[in-house]
């Protein structure tokens, strides 16, 4: 019996890996299955009423990094983040650079991380030998509590779900002492290019040959024939339709309209999309004054628990009807991973949301690949609702994961608020987009990914 060990560093791979049909793919291959987590023990009994079979569980031990394996480690994400500028011509990569400077340490610290950062991406492999030695240094001084775990644990393979988790680092390189195989997920479509591969495996599972491609082309030293393409299992659950809700219990328990259609807006965080609330108010502004036949499903971002959008629900209540996303908060504490998750109930609740609207309204959203799943368009917000120094539209459509775009027509584009009525209009007419094609670029093997993860975890010595 192989035992497979399964790290959830926080609530946000919950959903993807242990939602999905991962877990019962292992189950029904006879394997044992270990959770190695840092959540709330509310998730963990939610997890095991999803699957209503044993499996153990453990925390994963604290890891707080030194000033000096910080040093390094920041060090490292600045000179890949300029290298890659260099390497794909694309001056927005430094985006993803966003440190805490709030304090005068703190901004001597990153000061210098800049000035030996960009030094060392003057050639690839000082970058590669600097990441080698802050690797080194964590294995050293900070992996003790995990060796113990994993001798007294003594999996088979450990997956780790998401790249840039700190708490998996020490653990990772635990393993790979002890001679344990490691497969590593990449979370998201533009998570790679942001220079923060924090947790290196011994193999990876990816969502397509594109992003194969991508972490060839950014991680070279990385083998091609440790990367496996098996897809993402987050678009799985649109292949379910025990997951769709009844039609007349939807539209009435969230107060829909039967006879007008359903524009879903889906906000982003806070700081990916700073105005969202003031598009929110353009689209319902638009609808009203043309008398549009569309009602607005308000489908926040998750963590965005700012309530920045009271005030246009509260002034449109016959357009705009909230339906929140079914996650797990403490009240005293919102921006704790460990408690933050998705309950089983909001896989029900999107799936729902993205059967019943016609099109999704957003900036630069991945929910414009889960309305693909059903054919249905989504509208890129592109003009800059509010004039400001600190934020651009065009500056988002610049982000190097949008670049997969090129060659393909996937989204309506809403490129003035003046323009709200004649792009609604086209939903009507049933554009001919190729959302399709470019989600199968970005997500190929959408129904079987848990089935090829299970199967690349299965097959690992």
């Amino acid at each position: 019996m192989k035992k497979v060990c399964i790290v959830i560093p926080d609530g946000t791979g919950i959903r993807n890996y242990l939602y999905s049909n991962l877990m019962k793919h292992l189950f029904k291959n006879k394997c044992e299955i270990v959770l190695l987590h840092n959540i709330s023990s509310k998730a963990i009994a939610e997890i095991k009423k999803v699957h209503k079979q044993p499996f153990e569980v453990y925390k994963l031990p604290n890891y707080k990094e030194t000033a000096f394996q910080k040093f390094l480690r920041e060090t490292v994400c600045y000179a890949r983040l300029v290298y890659y500028k260099k390497l794909v011509n694309n001056a927005t990569l430094l985006n993803a650079w966003k440190p805490n400077t709030k304090s005068i340490a703190k901004k001597m610290f990153y000061k210098l991380v800049q000035f030996l950062g960009k030094l060392v991406s003057n050639k690839y492999s000082w970058v590669v030998s600097l990441e080698k030695i802050q690797l080194q240094l964590v294995l050293h001084k900070s992996t003790t509590l995990q060796k113990e775990l994993l001798k007294q644990i003594q999996p088979d393979v450990i997956f780790s779900t998401h790249q840039r988790a700190m708490n998996a680092l020490p653990l990772i390189l635990a393993a790979h002492q002890l001679g344990i195989e490691t497969v590593g997920a990449i979370f998201s479509w533009d998570n790679l290019p942001k220079a923060r591969l924090t947790v290196k495996t011994d193999s990876y599972v990816v969502w397509s040959t594109y992003m194969k491609k991508e972490l060839q082309l950014y991680y070279p030293e990385i083998d091609t024939k440790a990367i496996t393409i098996t897809g993402t299992p987050q678009f799985e659950f649109y292949f379910n339709k025990k997951f769709i809700l009844p039609k007349k219990y939807f539209y009435e328990k969230y107060a829909l309209d039967f006879s007008k259609k359903i524009l879903c807006f889906s906000g982003d965080d806070v700081r990916t999309s700073p105005f969202d609330p003031v598009y929110l108010n353009d689209l319902a502004s638009a609808i009203e004054k043309e008398n549009l036949p569309y009602q607005i499903v308000l489908r926040r971002a998750p963590v965005d628990v700012s309530g920045r959008f009271k005030e246009v629900v509260l002034k449109y209540p016959s357009i705009i009807k909230e339906i929140a996303p079914l996650w797990n908060f403490d009240a005293n504490n919102r921006t704790n991973w460990q408690i933050i998750y998705p309950t089983f109930k909001d896989v029900e609740l999107l799936v729902s949301t993205v059967y019943y609207a016609d099109a999704v309204v957003n900036v630069g959203s991945t929910m414009a690949h889960d309305f693909a799943m059903f054919g249905k368009p989504a509208i890129y917000l592109n003009y800059n609702s509010i004039v400001s120094k600190e934020w651009n539209i065009e500056t988002i459509y610049q982000f190097q994961h949008f670049r997969s775009m090129q060659g393909l027509n996937p989204v309506l584009w809403l490129d003035a608020k003046k323009e709200i009525k004649k792009v609604l209009n086209c939903v009507f007419e049933s554009p001919k987009l190729e959302q399709k094609a470019w989600l199968n670029l970005i997500a190929e093997h959408q129904k079987t990914a848990s089935t090829r993860i299970a199967k690349k975890l299965i097959s690992c010595t």
